[in-house]
C-alpha cells in the first residue's frame, strides 16, 4: 500500500505525491467490498485530526468515479456554493448532465441533481468534514436522510461521510437520535498506527531507532510522514520539535486552540498528566481547579482521543483508575518541548535537543510497555493462553505491605502471562526474573508464563534459566517487528 505525504491537492485525480501510503489494509478491503456490491452503501469514517482519514478515502477512490466535497467552517451558503462547485468540477469518469445554475443555491435541488447522476451511473459521493456542513445547515442531516431513504437507496452508488469531530460523528451521525441513525452500512473509527505499522515509515532505521521514533512521533500518520528518513532520528526530532520553524514546534497547542475553548486550561491538564499527575485530585491540585471542573475538561480530552482512562488489570473503572495521554507525540511535546520553548527561541536548540536525547531512555519506559503489549496482541494466535484482556496491573502486596506493579498481565482461567519490560542500556538479569516471579505469587493461578522484554538483551544466567524452564520467553527488539 502507499501513504501520501504532504499532499496539498484535495482532488482525487492528477495528484502529485512523494511517498508511500502505509497500512489501512482492512479498511481498504472493506470499502472495496462495499463498492463491489450491487446496492447503495453508506460508510461513516471518523477519527481525530491528522490520523489519515482523508488519505484513506483518497486511496480507496483512486480510479473510481468520485465526487468529493470538503466542507469548511463557514456559512451554509458558502458550503452550498462550494459543494456545487465540487460536483460540477468533478474529474475522472463521472458523466455529468448540464447543471442548472439554481442548483448552487438550494440543497434540495443539488441533491436532486446528485440523485439524477447516481441513477445513471455508479458513483462515490464523499462529504469530508461533514460536521462543518451539518452545523452550518442544521436541516441537512434530515434532508439527506430523506434522500437516502427515498432515492439513493434505490441506486448502487456509495456515500462516504467523514469527520474529525468524533463526538459529533458518534452522536449526530451514528447516534440513536440522529436522523441518519441506521442508514450507514459500515463505520470506520480510524485510529493511529501501532508500533509495527508506524515503523514502516522508517524502514532503514535500526530497531532501537524505530522504537524511539514511535515513542517520539507516535502512531499518527501525519506526524510520521514529516520524518526525512535519509537523515538520522536525532536530526529529525531536533529539526521538527526543537527549532522555531519546525513543523511540530507548536503543533499540540495549535491543535488544541483549533478544537477547544479555554486552551490554556486544557494545556495545563495535559502538562500535569505528562509529568506524572494521573489522578483527578492530583491534576486538580496542580492546576488549582476543582475536581468536578477537571473531570469535565478531561471528558472532552477523552472525546478528542488525547487522553484515556486506564485501570488495573481485571478491575472495573473506579477510584484506582488513572488518566494517561493517548498520543505519544503529545506526551513527548508536553514533557520536553513546552518548558524549553524560551530556550529554543533564544537559539539554544542544540543544547535543549541534546539534553532531551540524553533522557530519552527514561521517557521510553511506558512507551516500551505499550509496544510489548501490542506485540502480544499481534501474536495472539501463538500465545500459550487466550486471554480476553492484556494490560498493566498495580495494587497492594499485603505480605510486603507495599504497592506493586506488573508491566503486563494476562489471565485465562488458571493460567497467566506475566510480563516485564526493560528499556535500559544494560542487559536484563536474573534479579528481574526473580522479581516478576515473586510478584506473580499475588495471583492464584496454576500455570505461569513469563515474558521478558529487553532493549539490550539478556545476561547469560537468564538465558541459561530460560533454556531449562520452558515457561520463560525472552524477547529482544528484533522480535517486536
Amino acid at each position: 500500500m502507499t501513504f501520501y505525504r504532504n499532499s496539498l491537492d484535495i482532488s482525487y485525480h492528477d495528484m502529485t505525491y512523494y511517498d508511500m501510503f502505509i497500512g489501512r489494509d482492512k479498511e481498504l478491503r472493506t470499502l472495496q467490498e462495499m463498492y463491489d456490491s450491487d446496492r447503495f452503501e453508506m460508510a461513516v469514517v471518523y477519527g481525530r485530526r491528522r490520523v489519515g482519514k482523508s488519505e484513506l478515502i483518497k486511496k480507496f477512490c483512486e480510479n473510481k468515479p468520485t465526487i468529493h466535497f470538503a466542507a469548511v467552517e463557514n456559512s451554509a451558503a458558502y458550503n452550498l456554493s462550494a459543494f456545487a462547485t465540487s460536483i460540477f468540477n468533478a474529474k475522472g469518469n463521472v458523466d455529468l448532465p448540464i447543471p442548472n445554475p439554481e442548483y448552487a443555491h438550494d440543497y434540495v435541488k443539488l441533491l436532486d441533481y446528485l440523485v439524477d447522476i447516481s441513477q445513471k451511473q455508479k458513483i462515490i459521493l464523499v462529504i469530508d468534514e461533514y460536521p462543518y456542513l451539518a452545523k452550518a445547515e442544521k436541516a441537512f442531516s434530515s434532508i439527506l436522510q430523506k434522500y437516502i431513504d427515498n432515492s439513493f437507496s434505490k441506486t448502487n452508488s456509495m456515500l462516504i461521510l467523514c469527520g474529525s469531530s468524533m463526538s459529533f460523528m458518534e452522536n449526530q451521525v451514528l447516534g440513536y437520535k440522529s436522523p441518519l441513525y441506521g442508514r450507514r452500512t459500515a463505520q470506520f473509527k480510524i485510529e493511529p498506527f501501532d508500533y509495527v505499522e508506524a515503523s514502516r515509515f522508517v524502514d532503514n532505521y535500526s530497531q532501537q531507532d524505530k522504537l524511539l521514533t514511535y515513542g517520539i512521533f507516535g502512531g499518527t500518520p501525519y506526524y510520521l510522514a514529516q520524518i526525512n528518513n535519509k537523515i538520522n532520528l536525532q536530526s529529525n526530532f531536533q529539526k521538527l520539535f526543537f527549532t522555531t520553524g519546525g513543523l511540530l514546534f507548536e503543533e499540540p497547542v495549535n491543535l488544541i486552540k483549533q478544537e477547544l475553548r479555554e486552551p490554556q486550561v486544557y494545556n495545563s491538564i495535559i502538562t500535569a498528566i505528562a509529568n506524572g499527575s494521573t489522578r483527578i485530585a492530583e491534576i486538580a491540585g496542580k492546576i488549582q481547579k476543582s475536581t468536578n471542573l477537571v473531570d469535565k475538561y478531561i471528558r472532552k480530552l477523552i472525546a478528542l482521543g488525547l487522553v484515556k482512562r486506564e485501570k488495573p488489570y481485571g478491575e472495573k473503572l473506579g477510584k484506582r483508575s488513572i488518566y494517561i495521554l493517548s498520543e505519544n507525540m503529545f506526551k513527548f511535546w508536553f514533557k520536553y518541548v513546552q518548558d524549553n520553548m524560551s530556550m529554543i527561541m533564544k537559539g539554544f536548540e542544540n543544547e535543549v535537543a541534546q539534553n532531551v536525547w540524553l533522557d530519552i531512555n527514561n521517557y521510553m519506559g511506558r512507551v516500551f510497555e505499550d509496544i510489548c503489549t501490542q506485540f502480544l496482541w499481534n501474536n495472539y494466535k501463538t500465545l500459550p493462553i487466550k486471554p480476553r484482556e492484556i494490560g498493566r496491573w498495580w495494587g497492594n502486596n499485603p505480605a510486603q505491605r507495599c504497592e506493586e506493579e506488573i508491566d503486563i498481565l494476562a489471565i485465562d482461567g488458571d493460567s497467566a502471562i506475566f510480563g516485564e519490560c526493560k528499556f535500559r542500556n544494560e542487559k536484563l538479569g536474573s534479579e528481574t526474573l526473580e522479581n516478576i516471579k515473586r510478584k506473580s505469587d499475588l495471583f492464584k493461578v496454576k500455570t505461569k508464563y513469563y515474558y521478558l522484554f529487553s532493549k539490550s538483551g539478556f545476561t547469560n544466567e537468564v538465558m541459561q534459566i530460560a533454556a531449562i524452564e520452558s515457561n520463560i520467553r525472552l524477547l529482544s527488539l528484533n522480535d517486536l517487528i
